[in-house]
């Protein structure tokens, strides 16, 4: 496969048809895309989708499972695409607001709305929500706060959506829908010393679990003590770890967190009825951070942008372990 000297960035979702379709910003600021060509199977090549976006693209599938993207455009103001119901993309429209200029967090309400938030230009938490499942958007709300990273969002087991940030106290903060449908509460921290974005998942009882890179450059990790319920206390995973880490929900119930080592491999840990196992490497030179899918059969597939300008992946084997090696997938980035 040639390569394609314009991406920056990456991330991935499922289709409905089970394929999945990675995206990626251009160095000129555009949007491209690559897809499976059918479900579990070979890549198709890049194609531009056009656009002017500054950060890399968010991808969530829509009610009517259609893959929908979100990115701040160049003047900061949310800018946003769809798949046609035909299976071509829709024209650019403008959400408006005023982004920092980072990734945008994207997830589904218990009505079956998406609802987008990010940081604001201010520091505070802005979103935005279709007022109906495949409808049209809202206007922009502040939920107030002094945030020092983008947003992660993940949806409780009651429905109720829940946001966790890094503050500017470097601590862990979160704010959840009073009820799932519709109010929030307050701002509540969850301490921790973080150095980068945290990421959050839900494990197999229905608990959420947040990660966080700290200032020691090991994985922490704190959960909710039972589905909907209160918090426990932050627990090491150790490691030797770089940026964000990357978490998904394999085929085994299990949590599965992969992150980049300070080797620039891809290191992983998993979970499997509540205990956690060893680091273990999947090899790999990440110049970025990796990136989790699920493929339609279950399987994680596992993504990164490498330091000699292409994009590789690799995916788990049946029963959950990882294939040996990585494969790539072309692309050229620039300005790590």
């Amino acid at each position: 496969m040639p390569l394609d000297p314009t991406l920056a960035s990456i991330r991935v979702a499922l289709t409905a048809d089970g394929c999945l379709d990675a995206f990626a910003r251009g160095v000129d600021s555009t949007l491209r895309h690559i897809w499976q060509v059918s479900p579990n199977s070979d890549w198709s090549n890049w194609a531009g989708l056009g656009g002017m976006i500054v950060a890399a693209p968010t991808v969530f599938r829509d009610a009517a499972g259609r893959l929908e993207v979100f990115a701040p455009g160049i003047d900061s103001g949310i800018r946003h695409i769809r798949q046609t119901d035909a299976g071509g993309w829709s024209a650019w429209d403008d959400l408006g607001g005023k982004s920092f200029g980072g990734e945008v967090a994207v997830f589904q309400n218990a009505q079956g709305e998406l609802a987008a938030f990010m940081r604001g230009a201010d520091s505070t938490l802005q979103y935005i929500w279709q007022t109906s499942p495949d409808g049209e958007w809202g206007g922009w709300k502040d939920l107030s706060g002094n945030l020092r990273s983008d947003p992660a969002v993940f949806q409780n087991a009651d429905g109720r959506l829940e946001v966790f940030v890094r503050w500017s106290d470097d601590a862990v903060w979160h704010i959840g829908q009073s009820n799932a449908n519709g109010g929030w509460g307050e701002w509540q921290s969850l301490g921790g010393n973080l150095l980068t974005d945290p990421a959050v998942f839900q494990n197999a009882d229905g608990c959420l679990e947040v990660f966080a890179h700290r200032s020691d450059n090991t994985l922490w990790h704190i959960r909710q003590t039972g589905a909907d319920g209160g918090w426990g206390e932050w627990e090491s995973l150790d490691g030797d770890i770089r940026g964000v880490p990357a978490v998904f929900r394999d085929a085994q119930g299990r949590l599965v967190v992969l992150a980049r080592g300070a080797d620039s491999a891809v290191w992983e840990i998993s979970q499997a009825d509540g205990t956690w196992g060893s680091w273990k490497s999947l090899g790999g030179e990440a110049g970025g951070d990796p990136v989790l899918a699920r493929s339609e059969d279950g399987r994680l597939e596992a993504f990164y942008l490498g330091y000699d300008s292409a994009v590789w992946h690799t995916w788990q084997v049946p029963g959950g372990s990882w294939r040996d090696g990585w494969v790539s997938l072309g692309g050229a980035i620039a300005n790590f």
